[in-house]
């Protein structure tokens, strides 16, 4: 519940409450509702908005501990601004209760709220063994993710972390796309990328070993293939406990990688890495032989339909340049029913959030993060006061 306490920061009035152990300022004109939880990268609470609307504020967890960490809440802060898209979390405002850069340490996102995460309901259905999902509710699912990416990798980013409890769903089954934490914007001629951004049982077999430096958009692609799996059979594909063991289980299924995607790996990374793979493939070879891709209607008939099986088969190749795009993921049978090309808007041009190199420090991204966040306090001020202005023109 709230506290007794209150402030005024940089013009604006906040709250302050614990909540889960965690201290929140909240701006007075927000009420809180409820706790909705909390992973790496921040905790999240509900609140309503003057006009009783639904909204939840993130608190950045200790957003300064590290230059990767100061680095990922710029991304964030720049590209929801950007984002505009109906299957896409929308941003509503952020801001700081700090007086200044040098003591900046707690910053605030507020969002839309979207409703309960996927994860939350396939939970709810394992425990319950209550059917919530169908086949038909599934299909409209992955078609909205898939719009969603269509966007987003029109402007060059790639979300890096889809799995089931970033993307909310409301009652009447429509989906969001949330947290952009480890989202990137990235050129045509590649950049370097990390390897370990998502989470493990959704991350593409390119990401985990070979190319991992210059990886692009089929990576999203690959994890909604998991997420597709994981709604029609209620199981986890690939569950690893580590690394090594989610790639076993990945090859077990797709088979180990061929001569054409070996010599891509030799030439886009070390001799070195090569040798890696060919003993993590000789480590699952069957009598002595690589193993050999499932046949996906074998794997999956006795519970998936014919369509999803085919689209699961064109997803879950372990070479990206094979597998299929979004856009053609859209144009597949299984989306046939959904599918609406002159609905499914792309940006208007590519997003660039990668202004900052890596030589900044954190007292330097204390400071940049700070002007960002002041640059939008405001234009938020100056917007209120043009709306003012309309409602009574005559207060002027």
């Amino acid at each position: 519940m709230f506290g007794h306490t209150s402030l005024i920061s940089n013009g604006r009035s906040f709250n302050l409450m614990n909540c889960n152990t965690v201290e929140y300022a909240i701006p007075s004109e927000l009420q809180f509702v409820e706790y909705l939880g909390g992973g790496n990268y921040g905790n999240v609470i509900k609140v309503t908005g003057p006009n009783g609307e639904e909204l939840a504020v993130k608190k950045m967890y200790d957003p300064f501990s590290s230059v990767i960490k100061a680095r990922r809440v710029y991304r964030e802060l720049k590209l929801l601004q950007l984002i505009s898209h109906e299957n896409i979390i929308r941003f509503v405002d952020m801001y700081t209760p700090d007086l200044d850069s040098r003591c900046l340490k707690n910053i605030y996102i507020v969002t839309e709220y979207a409703g309960v995460s996927l994860k939350s309901v396939l939970d709810k259905q394992k425990h319950t063994s209550c059917k919530l999902i169908n086949f038909d509710h599934i299909k409209y699912i992955i078609y909205q993710l898939l719009r969603a990416l269509k966007y987003l990798h029109s402007a060059n980013v790639i979300h890096r972390d889809l799995k089931p409890s970033n993307l909310a769903i409301t009652e009447e089954c429509d989906l969001t796309v949330l947290d952009f934490g480890l989202a990137r914007t990235v050129s045509a001629n590649g950049d370097n990328l990390t390897s370990y951004v998502i989470s493990r049982w959704y991350r593409s077999p390119e990401v985990i070993y070979w190319n991992n430096v210059t990886y692009n958009s089929k990576a999203d692609v690959w994890s909604v293939g998991c997420i597709l799996a994981e709604l029609l059979t209620e199981k986890v594909l690939f569950p690893g406990s580590e690394a090594m063991e989610q790639y076993r289980l990945i090859i077990d299924l797709c088979g180990s990688p061929d001569a054409e995607l070996m010599r891509k790996i030799e030439e886009q990374n070390s001799p070195a890495m090569r040798m890696v793979v060919e003993r993590m493939s000789k480590d699952e070879k069957r009598d002595g032989l690589p193993c050999q891709r499932k046949n996906f209607t074998s794997v999956f008939a006795h519970i998936i339909p014919d369509d999803a099986i085919d689209l699961l088969d064109k997803i879950l190749v372990l070479d990206p340049d094979r597998r299929i795009s979004v856009e053609e993921a859209l144009q597949h049978p299984y989306m046939k029913e959904y599918s609406l090309p002159s609905d499914e808007p792309t940006a208007d041009h590519p997003f660039n959030i990668e202004e900052y190199d890596a030589s900044q420090n954190i007292n330097d991204w204390k400071s940049i993060i700070w002007s960002e966040i002041q640059a939008y306090n405001k234009r938020r001020s100056e917007a209120q006061q043009a709306a003012a202005l309309l409602d009574d023109p005559m207060s002027s």
